[in-house]
């Protein structure tokens, strides 16, 4: 299942009205998370927060930009990044894969 498919799952779509958009979403979102990884392709253990990210982004359809709002005792307040719910494990991704500590081992003898 691509994951376009999988988001219109996420947000109970069942129609194509906003395909085009729910895919614009999931680029941005794949982008700026391979530029927080430094990475030209995204693992795909990351998919999830890509995701997530979009179904962020489309909830906030006709509000971006806004950062609170308030009427009647409600309150309404959206992070201003995307990726701060999943900060941790973008960090232990980070971690794990920055070749720190990782030996390579060399035959002395090959030639």
């Amino acid at each position: 299942m691509n994951q376009l498919d999988k988001l219109k799952i996420a947000l109970q779509i069942t129609d194509n009205e906003h395909d085009d958009l729910l895919q614009l979403y999931l680029d941005d979102a794949t982008d700026f998370l391979k530029l927080r990884l430094s990475v030209h392709d995204l693992p795909d253990e990351m998919q999830a927060i890509v995701r997530g990210a979009a179904v962020k982004k489309f909830n906030r359809f006709k509000n971006e930009g806004m950062a609170s709002y308030s009427q009647d005792g409600e309150s309404i307040t959206f992070s201003s990044n995307d990726f701060d719910e999943w900060s941790n494990e973008i960090e232990q991704w980070k971690n794990d894969h920055n070749n720190v500590n990782q030996g390579m081992w060399v035959n002395p003898y090959e030639v």
